[in-house]
């Protein structure tokens, strides 16, 4: 698997700080004693973030750190009103504040705005890869049509990765290994080029076994093998002139499950697929979905359904043509 992500250009210089949310009280221990202030781009400008009228959560690098978020299914866990579906094949969805898009056809529209430096996504593999050398993540709560355009209905989410430091060379790396021969590998290198440019080259390498075990071979499937390489160049011209330039790589191969493993507990009746009792590694029941009525077998054997709802053409194998 192979993909481009993201090749693009701002002209916009921002400042990162600490964690915060725009609708809580200011924390008097933390940016009244060392000064620094949260700045976001909710409102296609840099502003402080207790000056914003919306409702968006800002995570610095340190705090996705601190709170553990290494990927988009993460966030769910520390936002409110904020949820994270991984859905059949490649596609996955947001939900904020009970609006998403859990439809599987490509042409389908998602409810919640995906940007990366203010860039907008379409089709993205936001549940395959990890977040590395992130500098910044802005939730937006709410409709965000008006500055974020199209597609943006139940709010925004908008992943800022960090960018080149102008006249300073850093390195930074880490390395973990755990169960199920669990490998990752993270670094980034930021070198100057001169006064005026800077580059950054970032990216994280994971591999580890399936954590599910095939009964009949005994073989282990859902494993990971999979690396993402980022690029970043900072131009500064003038000291009001910032272009950024980023491209990133991510190539992955392994046997990843199309949807990820879920319990249930099978309800007979067919109402509502799983049900809450007890947690069990049953199949949903089909019949709670129309399709799933049309081919199950007590369908079959309700004699004039198929009259009624005018289907006997399409569903009689007898009056198919070279059947």
């Amino acid at each position: 698997m192979r993909k481009l992500h993201l090749i693009s250009a701002t002209a916009l210089a921002i400042s990162m700080a600490m964690p915060a949310f725009a609708q809580d009280a200011p924390q008097a221990d933390d940016e009244g004693a060392s000064g620094d202030e949260i700045v976001v781009t909710a409102q296609r400008t840099s502003q402080r973030l207790q000056d914003v009228p919306i409702a968006v959560s800002a995570f610095s690098a340190e705090a996705l750190d601190k709170q553990q978020i290494e990927n988009t299914s993460d966030l769910q866990l520390t936002l409110p009103n904020v949820t994270f579906t991984k859905t059949n094949f490649t596609s996955s969805s947001f939900t904020i504040r009970g609006i998403g898009d859990l439809c599987v056809g490509v042409s389908c529209d998602q409810a919640t705005a995906i940007h990366m430096n203010d860039a907008p996504l379409f089709s993205t593999g936001l549940f395959e890869g990890e977040f590395f050398d992130i500098g910044q993540i802005e939730v937006l709560r709410g409709p965000q049509g008006t500055l974020f355009g199209r597609n943006a209905t139940s709010g925004v989410v908008n992943i800022k990765t960090a960018r080149p430091q102008m006249g300073t060379f850093g390195a930074a790396g880490e390395a973990e290994y755990g169960n199920f021969d669990s490998m990752k590998v993270k670094g980034m290198v930021n070198v100057p080029i001169g006064d005026m440019i800077g580059a950054r080259v970032a990216g994280y390498y994971l591999k580890r076994d399936g954590y599910t075990k095939n009964l009949f071979d005994g073989n282990r499937i859902d494993d990971r093998e999979m690396y993402s390489i980022r690029g970043s160049l900072r131009f500064e011209p003038t000291d009001t002139t910032t272009i950024d330039l980023v491209g990133q790589y991510f190539h992955e191969r392994d046997n990843r499950l199309r949807i990820q493993k879920q319990q249930c507990q099978r309800d007979p009746t067919g109402v509502m697929g799983c049900l809450n009792g007890t947690r069990e590694f049953g199949t949903t029941n089909a019949n709670t979905t129309f399709t799933g009525v049309l081919t199950s077998r007590e369908f079959s054997l309700c004699a004039g359904c198929r009259q009624r709802l005018r289907l006997a053409a399409f569903m009689e194998p007898t009056s198919m043509p070279g059947l």
